[in-house]
């Protein structure tokens, strides 16, 4: 990635393909785009970590527009992020705990939330529905 200018001298976030040549960020799939955008959410967290207290990292449904590979790789960085500060992730896409448990390693801290009655048909362990 790298900032450009454009005709009117406004800076600009590109992307950089391995050829070299830059993608603006409007003309990046939306996961990708999402992707860009956790890279940088992260890199300033982590700059500020040495400045100051360390705030949690926040974040609800980051992951709705990536592939369970990319959700994976971000959940990679989420974990290491994790040992510096606390990270609280949302989502109501099941699956999505499954993938973390699998790309963290260790077991995250999962808490589900629980419908009005009190039932879940969701594995803590796993992350998968259990037949009800």
């Amino acid at each position: 990635m790298r900032a450009e200018f454009d005709e009117h001298d406004k800076v600009h976030l590109v992307g950089v393909r391995p050829d070299g040549s830059a993608i603006p960020v409007s003309g990046m799939s939306t996961g990708s785009a999402d992707q860009l955008y956790l890279a940088l959410r992260v890199a300033a967290v982590e700059d500020s970590l040495g400045h100051g207290t360390p705030l949690p990292f926040i974040a609800d449904d980051l992951f709705i527009n990536f592939d369970d590979d990319r959700a994976a790789a971000g959940f990679k960085v989420l974990g290491d992020l994790a040992k510096k500060t606390q990270v609280i992730f949302f989502t109501h896409h099941q699956h999505l705990m499954s993938v973390a448990v699998r790309a963290i390693g260790s077991c995250p801290t999962i808490t589900i939330l629980t419908s009005r009655d009190g039932s879940s048909n969701i594995s803590p362990e796993t992350g998968s529905l259990e037949a009800a």
